[in-house]
Formats: structure tokens, C-alpha cells, sequence
């Protein structure tokens, strides 16, 4: 309250001197600006009057000095050429002179003057009975009411007589003064240098202050202005005078223009009437706005002190430790469960301590981490116990208690949850455990049927033997993609299913899964069709397992339900935004229709593992499910209804949708046909200051590219702007190099930015490949996007899609052969897998080596220098894992592959962390043997 009482006086302080300050301010400015005026006024009178002095006395010479003057009462001409100049002079003198006379020591006097017309000369020439006296020297004479002002006449240096001007101040000053007096607002007045005042056209007898002033300043020249006062007339009057002393014909004058003050006051006052009412209004309304805030405050504190009772019952009854403390953290309030948490008695024990500042350590980090994932480390507060430690989740509000600003903290025990946690988190772990070790037991007997299988189709058999063998690998790949659904069940619950990014050509993908959805139908009785829309791109970035995972299993619980009629699939373009692709599928056919129940059943929420396992009567599989949260997974939504519209009542419409990325690269109007070799392209090599990657230096060498290469700087854009500008030695191909410490999509993003990306073709090799890199291929313009560790083929083709003369071979010939002369090592501990890849070895010509175990294959590696070692990872004594690490420590050049059957991802990055660089999946396959030698033992 006193806070608004002291900002309303405040205000209304502030508002009367902003209003006498600017009152004032007016004024000042009022009477500075009239000040100026007058002296502007007062200077142009009195050099008007300096004018007239300085130019009376030659004029009147003019006639003197003339030899006229000396024949004037003798010679009739020289009197009438004298009169002349007189006259001239009287015309020009008028507003001074009223009358002119010349007489000489004979008595003869000559006279001129105006009727009162002031039209015609009266002129008079006569003899003085009496000789007037003969001044000697310039003299100005007071004669009765008017001044005289005499000039000696020399003849030959004699004195002969005088001329006399009579001269009419009043008359000079009222016509001086004729356009500048205005009445009650400004008048003149003329003191002589006997201060009094000689002229006064103010209409009031006035006497005024400041007489001294002026006085003093008589004789000096100049201008000077004053306030003073001005007695007499209607009433005493301030007064700004400005004043010119000045002199005319032998006598000092002072010339006063002066003006009332009290009429700017009016003035202002008058102008500022509305602005002053205007304020008052402004006040009254703030003093009624005080007085309703005043009152609203007043209940605002009543009710404040309702809701502070109300919150410290509350805060006592609240299933959670409450401390409110002031900003300086001493504690105002505290509940019975807070005192409980911190040790005390009560609630009040605690009032008026310092409650401690919260502490972020480790703990607080691990617990921000896995209890929810969304708090703060600063949210938890750890207090140690004797038994254990006491886990609170702490929020912070500001409130206002007792008045005071304050911090309430709701401290809330999560300590259960954390154990709960904990026991969750084991429990998931061993789930994971179980389900490697359940693909480990299954993959490895897999291993042995399908790979004797592959031995076996190789052989001479009979047709019944074939069919058996059909029979026998048909089973045997059910039962592995059962295997791989479960474990894919697992991943997408666990969140570890991580979506490739891959590029591929879509329609493809589509018509794969039609055709291999045509193989388990009869087309004589049920006709499938697919459509695809022209306006869904062909170029796409995702993952197309993922895409065949959905359509295949779709299209498989399609055609087992349709043993007649039809089936269609459509899809079509939904939303594209230039980079991300929204595509919708419509699946539907004429077989069995389903109610709700059962379709919920089949395509399911989100099922787990463990309760898919637990419905016995569920004949549906893991596919449709699978499909169902891989749409999701994708970005996409799903819907099932029955049924499908097409025939009836019968079949299911499947709606769903996926998101993918768009691959279509903006087409570059680069002619390259006069380029016929790779020692024509010139190519600029960017780099990091790190060092270089001479690796891909030596492979682009070995396809005779003419190269330079640059450590990349701020200045590298602008050399390659200039760099078009020279036709012989342009670059046509510009090379990017990303890795951990030089992000080479920053610098095609400059590139991009400057507009350049246009003009050359632009391929990056990153050692760094990471989710999303190709779609940042596509929004900086970069052509082609090659991840090390690749083949030198892979780089010439990749040169040569877009340098279409270019004639040179590849470097290595795709039908060079293959190294026979292997020392490979297998370790495995299941002797039916020995027996299955020693067979497959011996098929492709290779001898072995066999290791029981892991510290078997360590020793038997550390006795014979190997080529290769295929190494299983899962194994007694000493797994795979520990020995690859044990192995690489004294031969980091080996390579290590691991033969697996655990294809969980957490196995694969232990596995990459021991140094193992390949991995070949089991069952292993006899083609998968093929490409791992032909990609990494081609003969020199």
C-alpha cells in the first residue's frame, strides 16, 4: 500500500514540475524569442538615426562649399541653383526639418519652408533691420519649443554668415517609429542624454526602473535589452525593453522599444488551458484509480491471508515432504513428512534453518537418467541413511507465504521406484539374455541343416531325394524367419530397432513383393493385382527390408485367407515436401472376413512377445502384428476393417502408411562428352587439418584422376569461385572427405549456400556414416555418397556414371581371381558346425585349421601366422569376444570374422569393440563364403 501511495504522489509530483518546467520553459523561451525581435527592431531604428546623422552634415556641406553660395543674395542664378539644393536636402531630410534659412553678415537673409500642405515652398528673401548674430561654429540652439541647428558659411576664410536648419525631433521620432508600435503590446520611447524622455508614444505618462542602465550606456553605441518595470497608466506593468543609444546633430538619444510581459503570460496561459485541464484530469482519474487499486489490494490481502491459512493446512496434510524457505533459503515452513525425510522431530524444528542447496553429483545423474528420462539432475536429492539411502524427487514452485516471496519445494519419495526400476531393468536384461541364447541354440542346428543342404543340392540326386531336400531347406528357412520375427518382436519392444537408410528404387521393392507373393497363390482362381501411381517417386531413401517385411507378410496373411476372388494392392502418394515422402497402401481381397474382435486379434495394439506367446489360439502368427508396429515404426498409421468392400460381406481392407525420403538430386546441366579419360577430370580433393586419408588419396591415384588436394580453410569456396573462371584448368569434380573430426556436410553446405553446387560434379567419402548422411547428400546437391570401407570399383563406377566418355578399365578386373593359397583358422565349439563349414571350405577349394574354443584359437594364433580366422562367438572357457581381443593384441592385421548365431545388435558392437571386422550370420551359406573372399582375397 504505501508502495502505490508513494508512486501516486510520485506521479503527481512529477506531473506539476513537468508542467511548471515546461510552463516555464515557454516563457523563457516567450520573452527570449520578443527579446530578439525588439533588439532586431531597435538596431534597424537607431541605424537608421546613425544613417541620418552621419549623412545630415556632408549633405548640407554639399550646399555650403559650393561657389553659389557666395552669389546667393547678388546673382538671381546662383540663388536659384542653391534654393535647388535645398530643396533636395529639405525633401530629403523632411521627417527631421521644418524649416531652412541663410543669412549673411550684410543683413540678407533667405528663407525655406513647406505651406501646411506640405505640397508648396514658401520662400521669402529680405534685409534684417537688424544683423542676426553669426555663429561661428556648429551649433545645436533651442529656440522656444524647437531645436536649431546652425553651419557657418567661410568665404575665403572669413566668416560670412550662417545657415540654419530648424529641426522637429517629435516630428523624426513619430515617423521613426510609425510601423512598430503596437497598442497595449508594444511601444517606443526616446530619452535624451539629460534622461528625460523626449518621446513616448505609449499613450500612458510611464515612468520606469533601470533609468541608470540606460543612462550609463549613452555615448557607448550599441543595443542592450532588460526587464523592468514600468509605473503609471492603468496599473504597474513588467516590461522587456530593448534600447540603441545613438546620436543626431550634436545630441545623445537612447531609443527604447519595450513590450509588456503580463501579454505573453496571457497568452501562455490561454494556449495552455486545455493542456493544464487536461492534466487535471489525468490526476483525478490516477486518484481514482489509486483509490480502487487501494481498495482491490485490500481484499487481495484478505484473500491471501484465506489461501496462506488454507495452503499451511495443506502443505501439513500433503502426501509429500513440503519446505517453503525465503530467498536467502531459511526455512519458513516445513510438514511433518519433510521433518521425517531430513531426520527431525517436527516441522517446527526446522523453521528458521538453512535448507541446504541442492548438489548435483553421479548419482543425481544416473537417477535423472533411468527414472523417467525427462528430469534434471538437480531434481533429486540423495540423503544417506544408515540403512540404505532415501531417493526424493524434488519440484520447486515460488509462492508467497506470510507475505514474503518464498520457494515452496514438494519433495516426493521415489526410492520404491527406483528398486522397482532396477528390478525392471534386470528383468528385461535377462529376457535379452534369453532371447540371444534361445537364437544362439536354434541358429546353431539351423546352421547344420541349411548349410548341408546347400552341400547336398551340389550333388547328384534323385528326383525324389530332391524333392526331399526341397522339403528339408523349405523348413528350414520357415523356421529361421520365425527366428528372425521373434528377435525383431524383441527389438522393436526394447527400442533397439534402429530403420536404415538406404537408397533404393521403390517400385522395385513393390513388384519384388508381388512376385514373390504370386508364387504361394493359385492365379487360376484368385487374380492379385498391384498398382503403384505414377506420382510416387521411383528414387527413395529408407529402409527396404523393413518395406519388404510389411508388404510380404500383408500379402502372405492375404493370400492364405483367399482361395478365391481377389486381391489388390494400391498405393499412392499422400504428402511431399521436397525431402520427406508420406506413401499410402490400400491392401484388400475377397477372402475370409473377420469381426472386430478377431481383427484386433490379427493385427493387434502393440503385442509383446511373452503374451503372443500365451495365446494358444492364435493361428495368425507373428507376421501381421510385425507388419503392424514396423508401419508404425516407419512413421505411418495402420487400420484394418472387414469387410473389404470389394465382393460383399467378405475380406479385409488394410490402410496403412510409411514415411520415406525423397532421392530425387536437382539436375545438373554439366556436359562432360569432350572428357575421354580419368587423367582429363581435374578434381579437388577437401580435406580437414587432421591428417589426410591416404587410403582414399592412393585409391582415387589409382584411377588416374588428376587431383589436387586442400586443407579446408574459409577461404576454400571463394578459390573454388574463381576456379571457374579458368576454362583450362576448371575442376570438374570436387571430392569431400567426412570423418569423427572433419564434418565434410558443413562444407558442402557452404558450397551449396554460395550457389556452386550447380557447377561440378560432387562426391563424398565419409568414414563416418551416420543416420541421416544421405539425406544431407541430397539438400547440399552432392551427387554421390560413398561409405569407406569400399571396393576401387565401387569408386570407378561411381566416376564413371557421370564422366560418360571416359574409356580407362578398372584398375582391378572384375574376373581376377580369387587367393587359394588361404591360411584360415576356423574357431568353433559345436562339432556339427566344424563338420558344415569344413565342407563348405573344402567346396571352394580351401584348406583350415579347427580350434575347439576360444583359448585354443588364441594359442593356435599366436603359433601360425593366419590369413583369416572365423571365429564363433559364443564358446566355453574363453568366448569369442575375449579371444579376437587377445588375438588382435599381438597382430592387430588379422582379420577376424564372426561366425554367429546371436543377432542381437548389442552382440554386434561388443563384437566391433574386440576388433572384429566382418560378420557372416549363421546358418552360413556357401554364397556368403563366395562374396567374403572375392571382396577381400582377389590375386595382385
Amino acid at each position: 500500500m504505501k508502495k502505490i501511495l508513494i508512486i501516486v504522489i510520485s506521479a503527481f509530483m512529477i506531473i506539476v514540475c513537468a508542467n511548471f518546467f515546461y510552463y516555464s520553459t515557454r516563457f523563457n523561451r516567450q520573452i527570449s524569442n520578443k527579446t530578439l525581435y525588439l533588439d532586431r527592431q531597435v538596431k534597424a531604428a537607431g541605424q537608421h538615426t546613425d544613417s541620418i546623422n552621419n549623412n545630415f552634415s556632408g549633405d548640407i556641406s554639399q550646399i555650403i562649399l559650393t561657389d553659389d553660395i557666395f552669389c546667393f543674395f547678388s546673382d538671381p542664378g546662383c540663388r536659384t541653383r542653391t534654393v535647388d539644393r535645398m530643396k533636395l536636402f529639405f525633401t530629403q531630410y523632411g521627417d527631421l526639418i521644418t524649416g531652412i534659412k541663410f543669412y549673411d553678415s550684410n543683413r540678407n537673409e533667405f528663407s525655406l519652408k513647406k505651406d501646411e500642405t506640405g505640397i508648396n515652398w514658401l520662400e521669402q528673401n529680405f534685409v534684417l533691420h537688424v544683423q542676426d548674430e553669426i555663429i561661428l561654429e556648429e551649433q545645436l540652439i533651442q529656440e522656444g519649443g524647437s531645436q536649431s541647428y546652425y553651419v557657418p558659411v567661410m568665404n575665403n576664410g572669413s566668416l560670412s554668415g550662417n545657415i540654419v536648419v530648424d529641426l522637429d525631433y517629435q516630428k523624426f521620432f513619430t515617423y521613426l517609429f510609425r510601423n512598430s508600435s503596437l497598442e497595449n503590446y508594444q511601444w517606443q520611447w526616446v530619452l535624451n542624454d539629460s534622461g528625460e524622455t523626449v518621446f513616448n508614444n505609449s499613450g500612458w505618462n510611464l515612468s520606469y526602473t533601470g533609468m541608470r542602465k540606460i543612462m550609463d550606456g549613452l555615448g557607448k553605441r550599441g543595443s542592450e535589452s532588460m526587464v523592468h518595470r514600468a509605473d503609471g497608466g492603468d496599473k504597474p506593468r513588467q516590461i522587456i525593453s530593448s534600447y540603441y543609444t545613438t546620436r543626431l546633430l550634436l545630441r545623445d538619444f537612447c531609443l527604447v522599444y519595450s513590450s509588456p510581459v503580463d501579454s505573453f503570460r496571457k497568452y501562455i496561459l490561454m494556449n495552455s488551458l486545455p493542456l493544464v485541464l487536461g492534466m487535471l484530469a489525468v490526476i483525478l482519474i490516477l486518484l481514482r484509480f489509486m483509490t480502487r487499486i487501494i481498495s482491490f489490494r485490500r481484499k487481495e490481502n484478505e484473500r491471501l491471508e484465506s489461501l496462506e491459512r488454507m495452503l499451511s493446512g495443506m502443505v501439513e496434510e500433503m502426501p509429500a515432504g513440503v519446505v517453503i524457505y525465503n530467498r536467502h533459503r531459511e526455512i519458513i515452513k516445513a510438514n511433518s513428512l519433510a521433518a521425517e525425510q531430513y531426520g527431525y522431530a517436527g516441522g517446527d524444528e526446522m523453521k528458521g534453518k538453512i535448507f541446504p542447496e541442492p548438489a548435483v553429483t553421479d548419482e543425481n545423474n544416473y537417477f535423472s537418467k533411468h527414472l523417467g528420462g525427462t528430469f534434471s539432475p538437480e531434481q533429486f536429492v540423495i540423503l544417506k541413511r544408515d540403512k540404505g539411502e532415501l531417493i526424493l524427487f524434488r519440484t520447486s514452485i515460488p509462492v508467497t507465504f506470510n507475505g514474503e516471496e518464498a520457494t515452496m519445494d514438494m519433495l516426493v519419495d521415489v526410492t520404491m521406484l527406483e528398486s522397482a526400476r532396477k528390478q525392471e531393468a534386470s528383468a528385461s536384461s535377462a529376457k535379452s539374455e534369453f532371447l540371444a541364447r534361445m537364437s544362439y541354440e536354434i541358429r546353431t542346428p539351423l546352421n547344420g541343416i541349411i548349410g548341408m543342404t546347400d552341400i547336398l543340392e551340389k550333388q547328384e540326386l534323385t528326383d525324389e531325394a530332391k524333392n526331399v531336400l526341397g522339403l528339408l531347406r523349405r523348413s528350414g528357412e520357415v523356421l529361421m524367419k520365425i527366428i528372425n520375427d521373434i528377435l525383431d518382436f524383441s527389438k522393436i519392444e526394447s527400442g533397439r530397432m534402429i530403420l536404415d537408410e538406404i537408397p533404393f528404387n521403390f517400385r522395385e521393392e513393390v513388384v519384388y513383393c508381388y512376385d514373390l507373393a504370386r508364387t504361394n497363390i493359385d492365379e487360376s482362381r484368385v487374380q492379385l493385382s498391384c498398382n503403384v501411381e505414377e506420382n510416387v517417386p521411383d528414387k527413395v531413401i529408407g529402409d527396404p527390408f523393413r518395406l519388404r517385411q510389411i508388404l510380404t507378410n500383408l500379402l502372405s496373411h492375404s493370400a492364405d485367407n483367399t482361395s478365391d476372388g481377389k486381391i489388390s494392392l494400391v498405393c499412392n502418394l499422400l504428402e511431399n515436401d521436397g525431402e520427406t515422402l508420406k506413401l499410402g497402401f490400400e491392401l484388400n481381397d475377397t477372402g475370409k472376413s473377420f469381426d472386430k474382435a478377431t481383427i484386433k486379434k490379427i493385427f493387434g495394439d502393440y503385442v509383446t512377445v511373452e503374451s503372443k506367446v500365451l495365446q494358444d489360439d492364435d493361428e495368425s502368427g507373428f507376421g501381421t502384428i510385425l507388419a503392424r508396429q514396423l508401419v508404425g515404426l516407419m512413421g505411418g498409421e495402420f487400420t484394418a476393417v472387414s469387410p473389404s468392400g470389394l465382393e460383399g460381406d467378405k475380406g479385409v481392407k488394410l490402410s496403412f502408411s510409411i514415411t520415406l525420403f525423397s532421392n530425387d538430386k536437382p539436375a545438373k546441366n554439366l556436359n562432360f562428352d569432350n572428357i575421354t579419360s580419368f587423367g582429363h577430370i581435374r578434381t579437388l580433393v577437401i580435406a580437414g587439418s587432421q591428417n589426410r586419408d591416404e587410403e582414399i588419396l592412393g585409391s582415387l591415384h589409382k584411377l588416374g584422376l588428376a587431383i589436387t588436394v586442400t586443407t579446408y580453410q574459409k577461404s576454400t569456396v571463394n578459390q573454388i569461385r574463381q576456379n571457374l573462371s579458368h576454362n583450362g584448368n576448371r575442376y570438374q569434380l570436387l571430392v569431400i572427405l567426412d570423418d569423427r573430426e572433419f564434418d565434410g556436410f558443413t562444407v558442402a553446405g557452404e558450397i551449396s549456400a554460395s550457389g556452386l553446387a550447380g557447377e561440378f560434379i560432387i562426391i563424398m567419402i565419409s568414414s563416418n556414416d551416420v543416420k541421416g548422411n544421405l539425406r544431407k547428400c541430397i539438400v547440399s546437391g552432392i551427387d554421390h555418397y560413398i561409405v569407406k570401407p569400399y571396393e576401387l570399383k565401387e569408386l570407378y563406377d561411381t566416376v564413371k556414371i557421370s564422366f560418360l566418355q571416359v574409356d580407362r578399365s578398372v584398375p582391378v578386373p572384375k574376373n581376377e581371381p580369387v587367393r587359394r593359397d588361404l591360411r584360415i583358422l576356423v574357431v568353433e565349439d559345436n562339432k556339427m558346425n566344424q563338420k558344415v563349414i569344413g565342407t563348405m571350405l573344402k567346396s571352394l577349394g580351401y584348406s583350415f585349421d579347427f580350434a575347439d574354443d576360444g583359448f585354443a584359437g588364441y594359442i593356435q594364433a599366436k603359433t601360425r601366422r593366419y590369413d583369416v580366422i572365423f571365429m564363433d562367438l559364443i564358446m566355453p572357457e574363453m568366448d569369442g569376444f575375449e579371444s579376437a581381443r587377445k588375438i588382435l593384441e599381438f597382430d592387430d592385421t588379422l582379420l577376424i570374422v564372426a561366425f554367429t548365431a546371436d543377432n542381437m545388435p548389442e552382440s554386434k558392437k561388443k563384437a566391433e569393440m574386440s576388433g572384429i571386422k566382418e560378420f557372416i550370420p549363421k546358418p552360413v551359406r556357401v554364397d556368403d563364403l563366395k562374396k567374403f573372399f572375392t571382396s577381400h582375397f582377389i590375386k595382385n
